[in-house]
C-alpha cells in the first residue's frame, strides 16, 4: 500500500550497489568496500550507463502511456542529448528513475501519483485539479491533463549524485465539448515555469540523496496532438535549478517524415539531396528499394537525418551491392552539422547499419556479411 509523505518526513533510498568486479570501468564510490562498474559508451560524447543496469518499473508504465515507440525514443534520447549541455558525458555515468518509480509516478484509480490531477488527497499532482479554469491563451477550460507522462534520467560520478533530468511529456490542446483548443507558447511557458518548480521542490523535500546542492534539469516534450499533421512533436523548453538560481531557455525542436510536404518546406536543399538519393538507391536491383526517413530539427537546422532503405535482394550478391551503394550515395548529403544513420532491411530482416557522424565524412558500416 502506498504510503502517504508526512510533513518533515523524507523517503531514504538505498544508493549503494554491490557489483562483482568485471571487464568495465570501475570508479570509486563512497560506500566502503564497494566499487561502481560502468560500461563503455558506444561512442565518444554518449553517456556511459552504471552496471547492472536496474531496470525501472516505470518501463510498464512508460508503453501504456505514450503507445508510440517512436515518441518514447525522442522523449528519452532528446532527453539526454539535452543533459550534454549541463552534464558532461566525461564526468558521469547514467541510471534510470533512482527515485520517481511507478508509485511515485502512477494516479490510477485513485493513486496518489505525480501524474494525477491536483486534489485534497494528492497535493503533488501535475495537471490542474478537474474544476479548476486554465488558460490556454485561447480560452478557458476546465481541469485539462497537461503532462502525459514524465522520464528521469540520473547522472552519478562513482557513488555521488551529481545531477538530474527529468523530462515532461506535455500535450500541446485539450480536448473541450469535442473541439481542439490549442495552448499558445506563452501560457504553456507559464505553466512549465510553476511545474518545474514543483517537481524541483518535491524531489528536494522527499528524497535524502537530493540535495539543495544537486542540479535539476526540467525538459519539456511538446506532444503534437493535430491528427492533420504528420510531426510527433520535440522539445519546445528547458530549465535548470541550481540551489536558488534557474535559467530557462525556450527551443524549437521537431521531428518530421521524410519525404514530405512540411519536410521540403523547412529543409529545401536537404529535401532535394534526400530526393536524388532515394531515386538513385531505387534503381540498384531490379525490384524497387524504396527509402524513408526521419529528420530531427532543433532551431530551424537538422541536427540528424536517419534513413531506412527497405531492399528485396535475392542473393547475398545483391544485398553487398545495395549497402555499398547506400555507403557511396551518402556523399550527396552536404549538410556537415548534421548526424546521419541509415537502417538496410532486406526482406524485412536488419543486414547493416551505417553511421556518418556530424563534421565528417567517414562512414562507419557495421553488417551481418
Amino acid at each position: 500500500m502506498r504510503q502517504t509523505l508526512k510533513p518533515g518526513r523524507k523517503k531514504i533510498s538505498r544508493r549503494c550497489l554491490l557489483t562483482p568486479l568485471l571487464s568495465a570501468s570501475l570508479l570509486l564510490a563512497g560506500c566502503q568496500d564497494q566499487t561502481i562498474q560502468t560500461a563503455q559508451p558506444l561512442r565518444p560524447g554518449d553517456y556511459a550507463a552504471i552496471l547492472p543496469y536496474e531496470t525501472s518499473d516505470t518501463r510498464a508504465k512508460h508503453i501504456g502511456l505514450l503507445t508510440d515507440v517512436d515518441i518514447r525514443t525522442q522523449l528519452e534520447q532528446g532527453l539526454m542529448d539535452l543533459s550534454k549541455e549541463y552534464f558532461s558525458p566525461d564526468e558521469v555515468a547514467f541510471k534510470n528513475h533512482a527515485f520517481l518509480d511507478y508509485d511515485e509516478l502512477d494516479a490510477s484509480d485513485g493513486s496518489r501519483g505525480l501524474l494525477g490531477t491536483l486534489r485534497d488527497n494528492n497535493p503533488n499532482g501535475l495537471n490542474p485539479s478537474a474544476d479548476e479554469d486554465f488558460d490556454t491563451g485561447n480560452g478557458i477550460v476546465k481541469g485539462p491533463i497537461l503532462v502525459a507522462d514524465l522520464y528521469e534520467v540520473d547522472f552519478y560520478t562513482g557513488n555521488e549524485l551529481k545531477g538530474i533530468s527529468i523530462g515532461l511529456a506535455v500535450n500541446d490542446a485539450v480536448e473541450q465539448e469535442g473541439k481542439r483548443i490549442e495552448i499558445t507558447p506563452e501560457k504553456m511557458q507559464e505553466y512549465l515555469r510553476a511545474t518545474g518548480t514543483k517537481i524541483v521542490t518535491y524531489m528536494r523535500e522527499r528524497f535524502n540523496e537530493v540535495g539543495y546542492d544537486v542540479p535539476i534539469l526540467i525538459a519539456a516534450y511538446e506532444l503534437n496532438t493535430d491528427e492533420n499533421d504528420n510531426s510527433k512533436g520535440g522539445y519546445v523548453f528547458t530549465d535548470l535549478f541550481e540551489g536558488s538560481k534557474t535559467s530557462e531557455q525556450v527551443i524549437s525542436e521537431d521531428y518530421m517524415l521524410v519525404p514530405s510536404t512540411a519536410f521540403s518546406q523547412a529543409q529545401p536543399e536537404m529535401a532535394e539531396q534526400f530526393e536524388t538519393f532515394r531515386q538513385d538507391v531505387a534503381q540498384i536491383l531490379s525490384d524497387s528499394t524504396y527509402t524513408t526517413g526521419q529528420a530531427k530539427i532543433e532551431n530551424g537546422s537538422v541536427q540528424r537525418l536517419t534513413l531506412t532503405v527497405t531492399a528485396h535482394g535475392k542473393t547475398v550478391g545483391e544485398i553487398l551491392a545495395v549497402i555499398q551503394s547506400v555507403r557511396e550515395h551518402l556523399s550527396l548529403f552536404t549538410s556537415q552539422n548534421c548526424a546521419y544513420k541509415v537502417i538496410i532491411k532486406n526482406n524485412g530482416d536488419i543486414c547493416a547499419l551505417m553511421d556518418r557522424e556530424a563534421k565528417t565524412d567517414k562512414v562507419e558500416v557495421l553488417t551481418v556479411y
